[in-house]
């Protein structure tokens, strides 16, 4: 999965090709309009106010694509928020120079602009002594899972094999250290079961932690508690192949020509982040979530234009994003008055 997802030049991510939108092979919350990134300007507005204005803020995201909610966010903070455009810096995590450079193209339209950075890698990301807000929308899901089975009263780990011209599956038993993981998350022993456990999130949350002095970590992805991602009543697990946006059959087929994608396991996200010193908002839907950051974008304009009331149905209906994509807030050293109005009634 790191490989053909990631692979310079070949890899899904990293050639550089139109991956999401109707052109693309999938929708994200992004493609569907700028509504998003004018929710998340609120959401940045409202940390900076929390913090008692400071004179600076960093801004970070990662899987930025070609940069289509970065440059809503900048966009809507140039037209909501003038007065935080001076105080900020963005910082784009992207080990690809394809997609690097679309994105400086994309985001040189605007103008004004703050201060942007690139960085091939979160660890070439410098610590910062300024608050911090890091956002991502679909990132986590493309991270490489190790897959795990439950065959004939034994977990077997799935490996990838060649056989003639072709890649195919080969069983072996599972280490000691993902049988901890196993155990960790309670996952049922039960003839056939199939699911991913993904064995980067704690070292990237760990190293992100150390980026982040003071601020927020924002996740917008697809995911489940663990009790749910784990249910029995899930026997095939999340892993997917995407491509011109219907499900692929075969995940192991065309390397790097479809996506491959598994969900989230947020409950880890949380209990990584407790350990690391951040507090947990949420978890809630976009459908519960959205809407409640969005108020003062409703109360300004109660009739939207027809263009973003279309923006924010596919966002918040519970047939688009407003159900299977979850919203999950870590904060670290914020006042503890802060109630981030994305996840308080």
């Amino acid at each position: 999965m790191e490989i053909v997802l990631y692979q310079p030049q070949i890899g899904y991510y990293s050639c550089g090709k139109t991956r999401t939108g109707t052109k693309g092979d999938f929708l994200t919350p992004v493609s569907t309009g700028p509504l998003l990134g004018r929710i998340i300007a609120l959401q940045i507005a409202e940390i900076h106010q929390a913090l008692n204005s400071p004179p600076s803020l960093h801004l970070v995201e990662q899987g930025a694509d070609r940069g289509h909610l970065a440059h809503d966010i900048l966009s809507a903070i140039s037209l909501d928020h003038p007065h935080l455009l001076p105080k900020l810096q963005l910082h784009l995590i992207e080990p690809s120079p394809s997609l690097a450079q679309q994105q400086k193209n994309h985001l040189q339209s605007l103008h004004p602009l703050p201060p942007l950075h690139w960085h091939g890698d979160l660890s070439c990301l410098p610590p910062a002594s300024q608050p911090t807000f890091f956002y991502s929308c679909e990132l986590i899901d493309s991270f490489p899972v190790r897959l795990i089975r439950f065959s004939s009263g034994q977990w077997l780990e799935r490996f990838v094999t060649q056989t003639s011209n072709q890649l195919d599956w080969i069983d072996q038993p599972a280490s000691p250290e993902l049988l901890n993981e196993i155990r960790r998350w309670s996952i049922p022993p039960i003839e056939g079961f199939s699911t991913e456990i993904r064995p980067s999130v704690s070292p990237w949350l760990k190293l992100l932690s150390e980026k982040i002095r003071q601020g927020a970590i924002l996740t917008l992805d697809y995911g489940l508690p663990a009790q749910e991602l784990y249910h029995p009543s899930r026997l095939g697990g999340t892993l997917r192949a995407l491509r011109q946006h219907s499900p692929s059959a075969h995940p192991l087929a065309d390397p790097g020509q479809q996506d491959l994608t598994a969900h989230v396991n947020f409950t880890e996200l949380v209990e990584e982040g407790k350990k690391l010193g951040f507090h947990s908002h949420g978890l809630l839907p976009f459908m519960t979530a959205l809407p409640r950051q969005a108020t003062p974008l409703l109360q300004e304009s109660p009739t939207m234009p027809e263009k973003l009331t279309r923006n924010f149905q596919h966002l918040i209906h519970p047939s688009f994003f407003g159900q299977s994509h979850l919203a999950l807030l870590q904060t670290k050293n914020l006042p503890d008055s802060y109630r981030p109005s994305m996840f308080s009634c």
